[in-house]
């Protein structure tokens, strides 16, 4: 019992009352699934000269939050006015992607994949094929989607596109 409230004065010591007995970094992060002990280490590398250029731990259990701040950490440890990020599906969030952009920093990462449409046997916007010729969209069942208005949405145009025909089922 001594060593039990001795351990509870320790957790309780702790900025966010937690404590791991086999790795003092490691702490309880949200994840996919039901959560972890662990943590959450980001890096960036220099692909010139294959060196890590950059590192942080942390106990966010999601890469959506990192892009920027690892981004604007590389590109100073590195010296460098201007820089080009390549990054995983996993940090795709677009306020991420407007801050590396208002830092000046060029991303380029595949969209996230969110929706559960395929496991509902629909078809998701990977599906679709984008014709720049006409600014439509062509659905894999062979019906051009056309624009039918643009929208702001926390300062992003988002450009919204419609298809007249009866597509109810898929």
């Amino acid at each position: 019992m001594k060593q039990l409230k001795k351990l509870k004065a320790e957790m309780l010591a702790q900025p966010d009352k937690q404590i791991s007995l086999t790795d003092p970094d490691a702490r309880s992060m949200k994840t996919r699934g039901n959560g972890i002990v662990g943590y959450n280490v980001q890096t960036a590398v220099d692909v010139k000269n294959h060196l890590i250029v950059e590192h942080e731990v942390t106990n966010n259990g999601s890469d959506r939050g990192q892009l920027s701040s690892m981004a604007k950490k590389a590109r100073q440890s590195m010296g460098l006015e201007k820089l080009e990020v390549v990054a995983a599906r996993g940090y795709f969030k677009s306020e991420e992607i407007k801050a590396c952009d208002d830092a000046g920093i060029i991303t380029y990462l595949p969209e996230a994949i969110t929706s559960r449409g395929r496991k509902n046997g629909k078809f998701t916007r990977q599906d679709f094929r984008y014709l720049p010729e006409a600014d439509e969209y062509l659905c894999p069942s062979g019906e051009r989607l056309y624009w039918h208005f643009t929208t702001k949405e926390n300062d992003l145009d988002l450009h919204c596109y419609w298809s007249f025909a009866a597509c109810s089922s898929c």
